[in-house]
């Protein structure tokens, strides 16, 4: 609730009641208050004519699509970092001189996930 803008506050009771149905079906409360942050954020500058107020906000779940577009955001992230580090895996695999630009963290996580063994990484001349 603290998040929202002071001017749109309305219904407190009604709004609480809402953040905990969500809560109970699985939303995290970090998504909830990134949500209302978003939602701020595009809304700022509008006239109270344009706004939604908090209880309406709530009730008709505009929260919602928020919390979609933050899971795709962190899909599509996700999917990025697993073609990124395939891509550093081949480079290992390949021994290509690309592997320079590896960084030894980078290399701990291979290992750890077995994504690599220590031999591929000493055959691409990353550690002695």
């Amino acid at each position: 609730m603290a998040a929202y803008p002071p001017d749109r506050l309305r219904g407190r009771a009604a709004c609480l009641a809402q953040i905990e149905e969500a809560m109970k079906k699985g939303i995290a409360p970090e998504d909830m208050l990134q949500a209302v942050r978003a939602y701020a954020t595009d809304s700022a500058g509008f006239t109270r004519s344009k706004v939604c107020f908090s209880d309406n906000w709530f009730q008709s779940r505009r929260w919602q699509a928020y919390v979609e577009k933050q899971a795709a955001g962190r899909q599509k992230t996700a999917t990025l970092q697993a073609d990124h580090h395939a891509r550093l895996v081949c480079w290992i695999s390949d021994r290509s001189p690309m592997c320079k630009h590896i960084t030894a963290k980078q290399i701990d996580g291979f290992l750890a996930s077995k994504l690599v063994i220590q031999a591929q990484i000493q055959a691409a001349g990353l550690r002695s």
